[in-house]
This record gives structure tokens, C-alpha cells and sequence, in this order.
């Protein structure tokens, strides 16, 4: 017989480091708030959990990086957020620490938690089973307690290993709906516009966004050569990238908005994209898109040639991995530059309808893979009997 969880009032400690971590989080808290009305939320994390009213200790979302030499600059102060967290989970002894994605800091955080016997949960778990070794597969399945699978191939690899995991779906499929019809994008957040819609997508880490919004910026002005009545429209993950993006843009001045991502996305003709979770929130909005991704050519290299991670995978963005076939362009280094991505662009807006039909095919076959509606509720309660 289940005990009632609301008569249990419980420490609940996250930590989320990066803006995507800290978004996923603040769905999680809400669904954890109906299992558990009286605990008390904290950790590390930034506005989105704040707003959800956890007890927000330290925020590291402007340290956000990729890469192994990208993150050599953030390292102190990472390891600074690691040792006062640490000092948290001794002094607030929580019934669970759920970590969230930010593998960089997790991991050593959920080692930590171990020596310490208190429980952990990996939501948005370390993608060993996608980038990484078998070693390191087995490592994540002994550390973790409870791993929360996103994808089905991600649950059977964990699974093999030796992992306790569940797999309730991916919280996305939740997540990602335009509130917005297309016509309402166009007239309240663009003006009343008349052409295609670009939307220049760099990223939620600070080294993206002023690494690839150049390039983006770049490839808009040769677009715009070739279509006079496009519009360019950044949707901005957070206020604090906001500053950062207006400070990059420039002559070339596109509208730059926050809290309307999935609008843009639904509305947009194409979508110029990191790589990243914005490749998956645009397939699932039907919306073509295009990776761009340019690493720091020692990561590159490391990557390609050391850890051999091209042998390992076809693909580089979520949506082809998963469909194990090129549905969307890849612009990789040596190709991610601005005569390449404005071309391929070009083709996108005016290739022919049975193209466009063939792509929303593809992301049908996606949607489908991501598990049914209710995912972060099924995960919630997941959490909720294992902490129990």
C-alpha cells in the first residue's frame, strides 16, 4: 500500500546548469509540486525554477559550454557552484537530488551524493549511450540510482548495463506547441509582414550564441540579397542572452524576442539551428531547419579523430539520428559558413511541395518514436514512488 506523499513533506535538491536543464526542471517541479504540495525544492538552477518557486542557491547558466576546450575558461567557478552544492547536501541532508542533464558538473555532484547516501535521479541522463564508450555507459548505470530515460534506445542501453531506468517518453512531446498561429506571429511579433520568415536560432550558451549568431547573422544578409521581403527573428532563450544577442547584432538588425520560441519556430519558413534540443523542437513543430555547429578544431579534432565519435554515428542532430537518415542538412565546421548556409536556406524556401511533404513525413516518424503525451506526469510520479 502506497503511502500518501503529500503527508511526507520532503527535500527535493535539483541541479540544472544549463538553460534547456533548467526549462525541463521547472515542468518537472510542477508535476512533483501535485505529488508533493508541502517539500521544499532548491539547488541549482536559473529563472525558470526560480519561477517556480525553488529555492534557487547557485546559478552557473551563463557558464554553460560544449566542448572540451570551451569549457576551460568556466572551470573555477564551476567547481566553485560543485563544492558549495556539495556543502548543501551535507548541511540539508535531501530525501533525493535529481540532476538535470550539465553532465559536467552532475556527475561529480551525483559521486558526491553517493558518499553521502542520499538518492539520486538523472533526468536528461549523460548521453554515454550516444557519444560515448561502453565504460562509460557503465559508469552512469553504477553511479546513478535512478535514471530517467528520454529516449527508448537510450532506456535498453542503460537497461543492459545494469542501470535501474525507466522510460515514460520524451518531456518535449509535452512541451512543444505553438500558442500562436502563424498570422499572429507575423502581425504582433514581426509587424504585419508579408515574406518568408527566417528564424536564426544560435543556441542557449553564451560561447554559441557568440560563436554561430555571426555566421547566422551573415547568411541573413545573403538571404535577404536574394528575397528583399524576408524577416529574421531570434527567439531568445532567456532575458540574459538577450543582452548578449543585441550587443553581437549589428547593421543587420532582425527582431530578437523572448518566451515566443515555439511560436517562431511554427510560424518560420526555416529555421537556422544549433545543434541541439532546438533541431527536435523544430522537427516536432514541422518546421525545416538546418544545423549549424562549429567547435573549437582541437575539439573537433579530439572528437573526430581520438575519441572517433563519426564511426560511432552517421549523424550529428538528434532528429537524423533518430530517423537514421539525413531529414535535415548538417553544416559541420569547414561547412558551417555563410555562403553555405544562405544557399542551403534558399533551397529550403524555395524548393518544391513534394520536398516540403516529404520532410513533415519524416517528422511525423519522429513524433512517433518520442513516446505518448503525459510525460513529465508519468515521470513525476516515477520519482515520486522511488523517493516513496
Amino acid at each position: 500500500m502506497k503511502t500518501n506523499l503529500s503527508n511526507n513533506p520532503r527535500k527535493i535538491m535539483l541541479s540544472a546548469g544549463e538553460v534547456s536543464g533548467d526549462s525541463h526542471g521547472q515542468t518537472l517541479v510542477y508535476e512533483l509540486r501535485k505529488l508533493f504540495p508541502d517539500a521544499y525544492f532548491f539547488g541549482l538552477g536559473s529563472e525558470k525554477l526560480l519561477a517556480e518557486g525553488v529555492d534557487i542557491k547557485c546559478d552557473i547558466v551563463r557558464r554553460g559550454t560544449i566542448g572540451i576546450f570551451e569549457t576551460l575558461p568556466n572551470v573555477i567557478p564551476v567547481f566553485f557552484a560543485y563544492l558549495k552544492m556539495v556543502d548543501l547536501m551535507k548541511k540539508e541532508q535531501p530525501d533525493v537530488l535529481i540532476l538535470i542533464d550539465s553532465q559536467g558538473i552532475n556527475m561529480p555532484l551525483a559521486r558526491a551524493a553517493k558518499k553521502l547516501g542520499i538518492k539520486t535521479v538523472y533526468y536528461i541522463a549523460p548521453q554515454e549511450w550516444l557519444w560515448g564508450t561502453e565504460k562509460g555507459v557503465k559508469k552512469v548505470a553504477k553511479t546513478i540510482d535512478l535514471i530517467v530515460a528520454i529516449f527508448a534506445k537510450e532506456y535498453e542501453i542503460y537497461k543492459k548495463a545494469g542501470a535501474k531506468v525507466i522510460y515514460s517518453g520524451h518531456p518535449l512531446v509535452d512541451s512543444v506547441k505553438a500558442e500562436l498561429a502563424a498570422e499572429a506571429v507575423r502581425k504582433n511579433l514581426l509587424g504585419n509582414i508579408k515574406g518568408p520568415i527566417i528564424a536564426l536560432c544560435p543556441g542557449s550558451r553564451l560561447q554559441e550564441i557568440r560563436g554561430l549568431l555571426p555566421l547566422l547573422l551573415k547568411a541573413g544578409e545573403l538571404i535577404k540579397a536574394e528575397i528583399p521581403d524576408a524577416n529574421f527573428i531570434i527567439p531568445a532563450a532567456s532575458t540574459e542572452m538577450i543582452k548578449e544577442i543585441f550587443d553581437l547584432i549589428g547593421d543587420f538588425r532582425p527582431q530578437a524576442v523572448v518566451g515566443h520560441t515555439y511560436d517562431i519556430l511554427a510560424a518560420a519558413d526555416v529555421a537556422l539551428c544549433a545543434s541541439g534540443t532546438i533541431n527536435l523542437e523544430a522537427s516536432l513543430l514541422d518546421t525545416p531547419n538546418i544545423m549549424v555547429y562549429k567547435l573549437n578544431p582541437l575539439t573537433y579534432f579530439v572528437g573526430k579523430y581520438i575519441l572517433k565519435i563519426g564511426e560511432k554515428l552517421r549523424y550529428f542532430s538528434m532528429p537524423n539520428i533518430l530517423l537514421n537518415e539525413a531529414a535535415i542538412p548538417e553544416l559541420v565546421m569547414k561547412e558551417a559558413y555563410p555562403n553555405k548556409i544562405a544557399q542551403t536556406a534558399l533551397r529550403i524556401i524555395k524548393g518544391p511541395k513534394k520536398e516540403q511533404d516529404k520532410l513533415k513525413t519524416a517528422f511525423a516518424k519522429l513524433r512517433n518514436q518520442l513516446g505518448e503525451p503525459g510525460v513529465v506526469a508519468r515521470t513525476a510520479r516515477a520519482i515520486a514512488d522511488f523517493i516513496g
